[in-house]
Formats: structure tokens, sequence, C-alpha cells
């Protein structure tokens, strides 16, 4: 049986007040990749979205439940097992944030985050 882990290794690149910027090693035993898709494993929007929405929680002290909307979510490239992605989070207004995934293979995703 293998032991599935839920969350990416992850260090802290650059952080200030309005933006951070974590570094992401995705493992192949990363539980969402579990039929998603046996063949060639990919990492799906959703966990994309609920890490964002963790982070944001964690490093803004925001309370991510308030959540009113996701604006202008685009997944371009897709998150394999053992790729190393940057997240990028920064605040734009008090309850606004914008998020980005990118790496070496090029943007994973991005989109905007609004809070009550």
């Amino acid at each position: 049986m293998t032991d599935f882990v839920y969350k990416p290794q992850l260090s802290v690149l650059t952080q200030s007040e309005q933006r951070i910027e974590l570094l992401l090693t995705i493992p192949e035993n990363l539980y969402y990749f579990q039929g998603h898709f046996p063949q060639a494993a990919i990492l799906p929007g959703v966990a994309q979205l609920d890490w964002v929405m963790q982070y944001l929680a964690e490093y803004f002290s925001v309370d991510t439940s308030t959540l009113q909307s996701v604006d202008a979510l685009k997944f371009q490239h897709i998150v394999r097992p053992n790729y190393q992605v940057t997240l990028e989070l920064s605040q734009i207004k008090y309850n606004k944030f914008a998020f980005s995934y990118h790496s070496a293979h090029g943007q994973h995703a991005s989109g905007k985050v609004v809070l009550a």
C-alpha cells in the first residue's frame, strides 16, 4: 500500500506584507494523482485552488470561508509529478488576491480570489 501525501513540499522563496512566492515540489505519491489519470498523472485544478485557499489563510491570515468568487480562472498547462512549481500570491485589495502557478514548463494556472 502506498503512503499518500496531501500537500507538496514547500519552501518560501520571497515574502512581503502583500506578496509571497512559494516553491512547491509536487511528489509522485500525492493523493490527488490517484485515478487522475493512471497512464499520465496530472494535478487536478481543484487541488491547485484548494492550495491557494490554504496558503492564503496561512500566510495572509484571512478567513477563506468567506469566499465570494474566483475570477479570471485559467488553467494553461498541466502539472505532473515531480514538477517544481512556483506559486505567487499577492494582495490586490483588502479582500482580493491574485494567484499564479508557473514553472520551467510554463504558466500552469492563474486567477483572482475575492473574499467577503
